[in-house]
């Protein structure tokens, strides 16, 4: 998808299909959505990079609107991502694709709308270090946000909303009324797909002209954490452990003490011990014959 995205023959390991990440639609809206033309494809898929010499996340911005509902899915780089890359498409048919873009970390922003009722989920995405590029590295994502039954009241989808693009969120809340706050890194994304799935015919992309996701540390993925100095990390015990002349001390200590406690086992032993007399001793003395004369 990306340029300097291939997979030559010499590269046994073969592309992989992620979309563990889309959002649960019910049967209704799907019908509603396929018969409105709307294309919206929260996928990915792994790729090699010969430019970069690495395995990338590709993916496709895309969707769209009608009057009555909407789906959108758009994908933001990580701030600094040397391997980003975005390459903006045009079709005939509209809501559907609008860019293709890759990059070793994604961030996936996906929205459906019916009517003013609004869906939202983010996630984190990422790969593994791969030793080489026949190993397929492994797909790893993190949920940062998701919630359902968000509401807007005011119907952006009609004329005239130019002048209100960008200003406008959906207000998410618990069952119990408590609000569920939207990360502020991603206030400006969800902005821009609070707009895409009120936009009809869309033909444009909503992600182009945004800025890079620069996430806490609390949010981030493992790969990207920092190293804290104020972290100790504790000294490995070593095998063989150095004799001081303390230890050496308590060794001669100990030493003294076991040849004690063998000199006092063997002496109550001999004590115990139960003489017997000499067998040479109970010989009675045999009289000597004597030699007698006729």
């Amino acid at each position: 998808m990306a340029a300097g995205s291939s997979h030559s023959a010499s590269q046994p390991a073969e592309l992989r299909l992620v979309r563990g990440f889309a959002m649960q639609i019910n049967h209704t809206e799907w019908e509603e959505l396929r018969t409105s033309g709307i294309v919206a494809r929260p996928r990915m898929k792994i790729d090699f990079s010969s430019t970069h010499r690495r395995f990338v996340l590709c993916a496709e911005e895309s969707g769209g609107a009608t009057d009555n509902i909407g789906h959108y899915c758009g994908f933001l780089p990580l701030a600094g991502d040397p391997t980003f890359f975005v390459r903006p498409v045009t079709q005939a048919m509209p809501n559907t694709v609008h860019s293709d873009v890759s990059a070793q970390f994604l961030a996936s922003i996906e929205m459906l709308r019916y009517g003013t009722t609004y869906s939202l989920n983010i996630f984190l995405h990422w790969l593994n270090a791969s030793p080489g590029p026949d190993v397929l590295p492994a797909h790893r994502q993190k949920l940062i946000f998701s919630a359902n039954r968000g509401v807007l009241s005011k119907p952006l989808w009609q004329d005239g909303k130019t002048a209100q693009v960008g200003a406008y969120i959906p207000a998410f809340h618990r069952r119990t009324g408590d609000p569920l706050l939207i990360p502020t890194a991603f206030h400006e994304a969800v902005r821009a797909i609070t707009d895409a799935v009120c936009c009809v015919g869309c033909r444009k992309s909503h992600f182009l002209a945004l800025n890079s996701v620069r996430l806490p540390e609390e949010l981030s993925t493992p790969i990207i954490h920092r190293s804290d100095p104020r972290v100790t990390v504790p000294r490995a015990t070593p095998a063989v452990t150095p004799q001081t002349a303390q230890a050496g001390k308590n060794k001669k200590k100990r030493d003294r003490r076991r040849a004690k406690q063998l000199l006092a086992r063997r002496a109550a032993a001999d004590a115990a011990l139960i003489k017997t007399p000499n067998a040479v001793d109970d010989i009675a003395e045999v009289p000597t014959l004597q030699e007698v004369t006729p």
